[in-house]
């Protein structure tokens, strides 16, 4: 069985995709998945998914993709974020524009679930919201494995049959193994602008015999990505949140 790189919210960042991309192949990943938001923050949309698109990266919709869609889900944005948003759809190319509204809002592979926000399908949905009644979200799908992105943080939950769901648990860096006989949602944190404490990229990998989730922090260039947000002339407070 193959051991799965699950990534999400790279936000334009190529500096940080790139190194988490590198750290994967040296890490025998046989499948890559990225949970959404490819696009947004960032200073290369372009360069973004180009990058994702050769290395054979499995893109599902996140929020910004669906922004780019019209103007109903660009409302949902705030105002700094809408015209990145807009300024994005100038900087790709129509294929890539096809591409990113295409993505599906969720998918299922080797028995895992896969969503940006909130599983069964939300993209916009925060797992933040639902953590005093988890065992409603557990509800709405059927899947041993759920990973989602969306938050930039990084958190699991755990299901028991009988006892209801846990509330929210740390996801720490290295192993950790998913107790058998229960049901487990992962959110795997941030590649483009981790919002968790700790400025590196990060990503999980998941080995589907073990039932093993192994946290990845890689460090990257971020003055590089700071400096292209400054001469793109993107809002400054993309640039300070990634240190």
């Amino acid at each position: 069985m193959p051991c799965l790189a699950i990534m999400s919210d790279p936000h334009a960042n190529v500096a940080a995709l790139s190194r988490v991309l590198a750290d994967a192949a040296d890490q025998g990943a046989d499948e890559l998945y990225c949970l959404g938001d490819a696009i947004g923050y960032g200073p290369q949309p372009q360069e973004c998914c180009d990058l994702l698109r050769e290395a054979g990266v499995t893109l599902l919709m996140g929020n910004h993709e669906q922004g780019l869609i019209n103007i109903h889900y660009l409302r949902g944005f705030n105002q700094p974020a809408a015209d990145v948003l807009r300024r994005t759809r100038e900087m790709i190319d129509e294929a890539t524009y096809q591409w990113l509204v295409s993505r599906p809002k969720a998918l299922v592979a080797h028995g895992c679930r896969m969503v940006h926000g909130t599983p069964p399908d939300s993209v916009s949905e925060y797992l933040w919201r639902h953590e005093t009644g988890m065992g409603e979200v557990f509800a709405r799908y059927a899947e041993e494995f759920c990973f989602a992105g969306h938050t930039h943080d990084l958190m699991r939950f755990t299901y028991r049959p009988g006892a209801g769901a846990s509330p929210r648990l740390a996801l720490p860096p290295g192993e950790t193994v998913l107790e058998p006989g229960l049901r487990h949602l992962v959110n795997v944190g941030a590649v483009g602008q981790p919002r968790d404490g700790d400025n590196r990229a990060k990503y999980v990998l998941f080995d589907t015999d073990s039932h093993t989730v192994t946290l990845r922090r890689v460090p990257y260039d971020i003055a590089a990505t700071v400096a292209l947000i400054e001469a793109r002339g993107f809002p400054r407070a993309f640039a300070d949140r990634l240190w």
